[in-house]
């Protein structure tokens, strides 16, 4: 335990003088240089105080093909989502020269902390504290506080960050200390490097909005953590068949599959969507707090709409669930249609075009928008 606390002590030294001292001074070749120089110092210091302790690696050759298989199976998966989300162009040189000096002042740095994190577990391997004190202070060291403090001016700015930035990389770092625990520092790099480096060396990366970021970052830990402790109880663990079956991941194949439809649902990218009814406008059809599903139409379908029926369209920056109550053409003969809120006094001010058209409300279900109320007013 003392070569940890040494250990510990020189990572809070690194992050009070690199975040309040060296970053603000700004100084040339900062990551390039500097900042990996202090990481291979405090790497050094971490192996040679950790010299005398080692990792007994079970299984190892399996583990290490099942931890490639979940990582690539995540790669595919990742770039099939840009066919349904669209591609963005990553915003990182593509020379050979700006792929190497960024993957040396991002990627390299995964080497020098995961060879600390190793070092920690090595040196306390069955203490739970140990585990979470490591998880948490290289968690920290990797979340610059002066972003944390920007991202929380507003509640709607901190509750995007939580979801897409702070709870995956919570979940990253744990299993990250759970990777090194069952197989050393290597299983923790090749995870970090699937994760961090394709941005640096391909052109185009999937165009997630915040919702499907959030998703990919808290699922893929969570997999791969359900499946490699599989691995890990099979290969090291000596359990009966019947304990065993309580770890495969098999058993959590529906949970996540329920739960990609359900994300699935909520994004849109089926033919019917839920939205929560954040006004009154239609009561008493459906009140603030019920949800409509939308049954999202095409041309045809939306020129078969008729008078009556509840229509979700865009009005300038906003999407509005009205009823149709007249059916008229603009002067070239394109159909408009003239909407209003059940609970309305007067018809709304613009008619709605064919275009401006996204679907028809097929039913409602009461009380379940509730929690996006809340948030939409917490936020706003």
């Amino acid at each position: 335990m003392k070569q940890n606390i040494i250990i510990y002590s020189s990572l809070v030294i690194y992050m009070i003088l690199n975040f309040f001292v060296i970053t603000p001074l700004g100084l040339d070749y900062y990551n390039e240089i500097i900042h990996p120089m202090m990481w291979i110092l405090l790497c050094a210091i971490a192996v040679f105080l950790s010299r005398d302790s080692s990792i007994r690696v079970k299984g190892e050759q399996d583990k290490t093909q099942s931890l490639l298989i979940a990582l690539i199976a995540y790669i595919i998966v990742y770039f099939l989502l840009g066919l349904v989300f669209g591609f963005e162009r990553t915003p990182y040189a593509k020379d050979l020269f700006s792929i190497i000096k960024n993957l040396w002042s991002f990627a390299g740095l995964i080497f020098f902390q995961e060879f600390i994190r190793e070092a920690l577990i090595k040196n306390e391997k069955k203490k739970i504290i140990n585990f979470i004190l490591t998880t948490f202070l290289l968690l920290a060291i990797n979340i610059n506080i002066f972003d944390i403090a920007s991202n929380y001016e507003t509640v709607k700015e901190g509750f995007i960050y939580t979801s897409t930035t702070l709870i995956p990389s919570i979940l990253e770092s744990a299993v990250c200390t759970y990777l090194v625990y069952i197989g050393g520092a290597k299983f923790s790099i090749v995870y970090r490097l699937f994760v961090t480096v394709p941005p640096f060396i391909v052109p185009i990366i999937p165009s997630l909005d915040w919702f499907g970021t959030s998703l990919v970052g808290v699922l893929l830990p969570l997999a791969v953590y359900v499946y490699m402790n599989y691995v890990h109880v099979n290969k090291a663990e000596r359990l009966s068949k019947r304990e065993r079956r309580k770890y495969n991941p098999v058993v959590y194949v529906p949970v996540f599959i329920l739960i990609a439809m359900l994300a699935g649902f909520v994004m849109g990218l089926f033919k019917y969507q839920p939205i929560a009814v954040l006004s009154g406008s239609m009561s008493p059809t459906f009140n603030r707090g019920d949800a409509v599903v939308i049954n999202k139409l095409n041309t045809r379908e939306k020129d078969e709409l008729k008078k009556g029926d509840i229509i979700q369209f865009v009005s300038g920056t906003k999407y509005v669930v009205h009823r149709i109550v007249e059916i008229t053409n603009d002067e070239y003969g394109n159909k408009l249609f003239v909407t209003k809120g059940d609970h309305n006094n007067t018809r709304d001010a613009e008619k709605v075009s064919m275009e401006n058209v996204i679907g028809k409300v097929s039913f409602v279900v009461p009380y379940i928008g509730y929690p996006s109320v809340w948030l939409s007013g917490a936020i706003s």
